[in-house]
C-alpha cells in the first residue's frame, strides 16, 4: 500500500481561496488607501422606543376619558461622508406603533427617507447644498427639526453658506410640487409651503451672539367653494432676530420676529412675537431660568365682525413648538394656529451631575386677545388659560445609551376649556419614558 504525504507548507484548496481573496483585499486597499486617508465615512443609527400614558395631551381631558397607552418607535441608520470638496448625508427611518402591523408583515408603510443631501465646497468658506435636509437656526423657535417627534421635519430646499469666521450668511430656496406633472403648477400636498426662501445671517462674538432671519413662505390657494380655481401663491413675511449675551453665571436671551403679508385665503397678516429670559447658573450644577414669551393673537370678538379682513394670530411655522410652550403640546404643535395667540410666563429649573440630569418647568398661560364666553357672545372671557407643570429626568446608562422619562400636568380653566374643549374637572395629564441607542457603527477617521 502506498503512503501520500501531505506537505504542511502546501496550501488546502479551501485556504488557498482564502489567501487568493486576502491578497486581492490588501491590493484593493493599497490602492484606495490614499484617496480613503483625505475623506471620513461614518455609519451611525439610533433607536428609540418611547412609551406614553395620555390622558388630557393636547387638549383636556372630558369627561370619562378613557386614557391612552401606547409605545412608539424610532430608527434611524445614519450615513457620512466628507473630504476637502463636498459633504453627502443620508438619515433613513422607519416610525412605527408596536403591533400596528400583522406579525408576518409583508410590507408596510413605515419606512422612509429623512434626509439625502449633497453640498459642494466651492471654496473652504464658501459652499452649495441642495436636497432634503434639516434646518436648525438659532433656538429652533422658527426652524427646527421637531427631534421630539419621532418621525421628525426636514426640508426639500437648496442652501447657498458662506461661513467665514464668526459669521453664518444662509440664502435658502424651496419649490415644491405633488409630482412630475406636464401643465399646471398646483400644489396640494397639506401643511407644507409651496415655495420657501430664507436668509440668515449669524455673528457671533466671544460672549455675545446676534441673528437676523427672514422668511417669504409662500402657500397655495387652491379652493373656493371645492373647486380649484387657480394656482396663485399667498406670500407671508416673517423677519426678526435672536440675541444672546453671556455674563457669567448670567444669560440674557431675547427674540423678536414680525409677520406681514396675506394669508389663505386673501386675508392681510399683521402679527409680533417676542421672548424674553434669564439663565442664572447658580452653581456648575444647577441653572434657574425665568422667562417669558408672547405670540400675538386674532380677537375672537374682532373675527365675528363680517367686515375684519386680518389675521393678527402670529405662526411659528416651521420650528420646533414642543420646546417652548409646556410639554403637553396644547399650543403651536399642529395645532392653535390662527387663534387668540399666547402669553407664556414660565420658570424653569434644571440639574445636572455626572449622568444624571433633572428639571422642572412651570408655565402660566394666557391669551393674547380676546375670547368670547359661548355662553354669552356678547362678553369676553378672563384670558388666564391655566397652567402646566411638567417635571423631566435623564440618566446616561452607557456611552450612548440614554434613559429618559417624565410627568406633565395641566391645570385648566374655564377659559381654556371654552378655547379647546374638555372638562376643567377631569384630571389633564400626560406620562412618558424612553430608551435611546446611539451606536456608531463606522468611522474611517478612528
Amino acid at each position: 500500500m502506498g503512503l501520500t504525504v501531505i506537505n504542511a507548507e502546501t496550501p488546502k484548496p479551501q485556504n488557498m481561496k482564502r489567501t487568493i481573496g486576502t491578497t486581492l483585499i490588501l491590493m484593493a486597499l493599497s490602492v484606495a488607501l490614499p484617496e480613503i486617508s483625505n475623506a471620513q465615512f461614518v455609519m451611525s443609527g439610533e433607536l428609540r422606543p418611547r412609551v406614553e400614558y395620555r390622558h388630557g395631551f393636547k387638549s383636556p381631558a372630558e369627561e370619562d376619558m378613557t386614557a391612552a397607552a401606547f409605545i412608539s418607535q424610532r430608527s434611524r441608520l445614519n450615513l457620512a461622508y466628507k473630504n476637502e470638496k463636498m459633504k453627502i448625508g443620508f438619515s433613513f427611518q422607519d416610525v412605527r406603533v408596536w403591533g400596528d402591523v400583522p406579525q408576518l408583515n409583508l410590507s408596510d408603510n413605515s419606512f422612509s427617507v429623512h434626509e439625502a443631501w449633497g453640498e459642494y465646497f466651492i471654496t473652504p468658506t464658501l459652499s452649495l447644498k441642495a436636497g432634503r435636509m434639516e434646518l436648525v437656526y438659532d433656538d429652533a423657535r422658527m426652524l427646527g427639526n421637531v427631534d421630539w417627534a419621532q418621525q421628525g421635519r426636514s426640508h426639500d430646499i437648496g442652501l447657498l453658506k458662506w461661513e467665514p469666521a464668526s459669521w453664518k450668511i444662509h440664502a435658502g430656496f424651496a419649490f415644491n410640487q405633488d409630482k412630475e406633472q406636464l401643465q399646471n403648477r398646483i400644489y396640494t400636498v397639506a401643511g407644507n409651503y409651496k415655495s420657501l426662501q430664507l436668509l440668515y445671517i449669524n455673528r457671533k462674538w466671544d460672549n455675545l451672539g446676534l441673528s437676523f432671519l427672514f422668511l417669504n413662505n409662500g402657500k397655495q390657494n387652491t379652493e373656493e367653494n371645492g373647486e380649484i380655481v387657480s394656482y396663485n401663491t399667498r406670500f407671508s413675511q416673517t423677519f426678526g432676530g435672536t440675541g444672546s449675551w453671556e455674563l457669567k453665571p448670567l444669560t440674557l436671551s431675547g427674540s423678536i420676529y414680525k409677520q406681514t403679508g396675506k394669508d389663505v385665503p386673501e386675508v392681510e397678516i399683521d402679527a409680533l412675537m417676542y421672548a424674553l429670559s434669564l439663565k442664572w447658573s447658580a452653581t456648575k450644577t444647577l441653572s434657574i431660568t425665568p422667562g417669558l414669551e408672547h405670540l400675538s393673537g386674532t380677537s375672537q370678538k374682532d373675527a365675528a365682525d363680517p367686515d375684519f379682513n386680518e389675521n393678527n394670530s402670529f405662526n411659528p411655522f416651521y420650528g420646533t413648538n414642543h420646546k417652548f410652550n409646556g410639554n403637553m403640546d396644547y399650543y403651536y404643535v399642529g395645532n392653535h394656529i390662527n387663534s387668540v395667540g399666547l402669553q407664556n410666563i414660565y420658570l424653569k429649573v434644571n440639574y445636572a451631575k455626572n449622568r444624571l440630569s433633572l428639571g422642572a418647568d412651570l408655565h402660566f398661560f394666557n391669551a393674547a386677545a380676546d375670547i368670547i364666553d359661548p355662553e354669552n357672545p356678547a362678553e369676553t372671557m378672563d384670558k388666564n388659560l391655566g397652567q402646566e407643570l411638567d417635571i423631566y429626568l435623564g440618566y446616561k446608562l452607557a456611552d450612548n445609551v440614554m434613559l429618559n422619562a417624565g410627568y406633565s400636568q395641566y391645570f385648566a380653566t374655564e377659559s381654556t376649556i371654552a378655547l379647546k374643549g374638555g372638562s376643567k374637572d377631569e384630571t389633564s395629564n400626560w406620562i412618558w419614558a424612553s430608551l435611546t441607542f446611539k451606536p456608531q457603527f463606522l468611522n474611517t477617521a478612528k
